[in-house]
């Protein structure tokens, strides 16, 4: 395979790099042109070592992801953060000079960079609904399970949820942080879900299990309530991601590109670091949230990627390297 490019990912671009940190790449890269012609290219390649389940990176640990150009900007085109950080990469963040084909898919970023930031939002939606504590929330929560438990102690732990929608829908009209929706299978059957703060209540489970699932939940919130008090037990480096996606998003949808180093990358840190009170953070990612949600509506980027483009592109690219062999 030919290396494109190849960057210095994570806390070495962003600006918030530590004593543990370790050394993040991440390439693009053309396959060899044998891959190519018998389809069986990677879509990407970690040359990371083997690590135990949950065995995090030693500080200093070298590890390099590289994607091939066509896995590459589907995820660009997409709106993945991995994608658009490579994409907005500095010179003074990669390894060497990149190839020509590079340098033209810097210069057609307004094809591939849209308002399609579902990855984006879906990221800080994540966030917020695992971190926060906003009280809408902590009460949302908390009525879902008072009806779930009205529900069992009345009819017993075998119903479906779907024997009560009626009932479910007038209980959460216009209540914060709960609605239903329809959510596809993979052979396009449409499920009902009672979503509930995030977590999603199927129909065709029983009225038990979908309380089971929200008395979780609310167990959750006071833990972390309790955290917000003591700050134990909590992930900053998650929560420091949270807020350095949402800050990232609202400067994509604002001004099409991303700044690197992080113009905040001393509170990303102060976060990373764990020296912000965990409420304050808890409230930041819930704001930012907000923040991205209504940008993302009022953004002037294009809704869609140019396609084409992109379809031409790879198949310009991937043909020019059969050719050299």
């Amino acid at each position: 395979m030919r290396k494109l490019v190849t960057i210095k990912f994570g806390s070495h671009l962003y600006g918030t790099t530590t004593l543990a940190s370790d050394v993040d790449f991440k390439s693009v890269h053309v396959p060899a042109p044998r891959d190519i012609l018998l389809q069986r290219a990677k879509g990407s390649i970690n040359s990371a070592r083997r690590k135990m389940e949950k065995e995090k990176n030693l500080p200093g640990e070298v590890e390099e992801e590289s994607y091939s150009l066509q896995r590459y900007l589907e995820l660009a085109s997409e709106g993945q953060t991995v994608a658009l950080d490579v994409l907005f990469a500095p010179k003074w963040s990669m390894i060497e000079a990149p190839a020509d084909e590079w340098h033209e898919v810097i210069q057609n970023r307004a094809k591939i960079v849209t308002k399609k930031s579902a990855a984006f939002i879906g990221y800080c939606r994540q966030q917020a609904n695992k971190y926060g504590i906003k009280g809408s929330r902590v009460a949302a929560a908390r009525k879902a399970l008072e009806l779930l438990q009205q529900l069992v102690q009345e009819h017993g732990t075998t119903p479906k949820l779907s024997d009560f929608q009626e009932l479910v829908a007038s209980h959460i009209a216009g209540i914060e942080h709960m609605v239903v929706v329809d959510i596809p299978l993979a052979s396009g059957t449409l499920i009902r879900h009672w979503d509930v703060c995030g977590r999603k209540l199927p129909y065709t489970a029983s009225i038990k299990n979908a309380r089971d699932i929200v008395q979780k939940l609310v167990d959750e919130y006071g833990q972390r309530a309790l955290q917000a008090e003591s700050q134990q037990g909590v992930d900053w480096k998650a929560l420091s991601h949270a807020v350095r996606v949402g800050t990232q998003a609202i400067e994509l949808l604002q001004t099409g590109s991303v700044t690197f180093p992080l113009p905040n990358a001393a509170h990303i840190l102060a976060i990373k670091t764990g020296n912000l009170p965990y409420q304050d953070v808890s409230t930041e990612i819930e704001g930012l949230l907000e923040a991205v949600e209504a940008e993302s509506a009022r953004s002037t980027l294009p809704s869609e990627p140019d396609y084409e483009w992109i379809a031409d592109f790879v198949t310009h690219v991937y043909r020019d390297e059969i050719c050299r062999t």
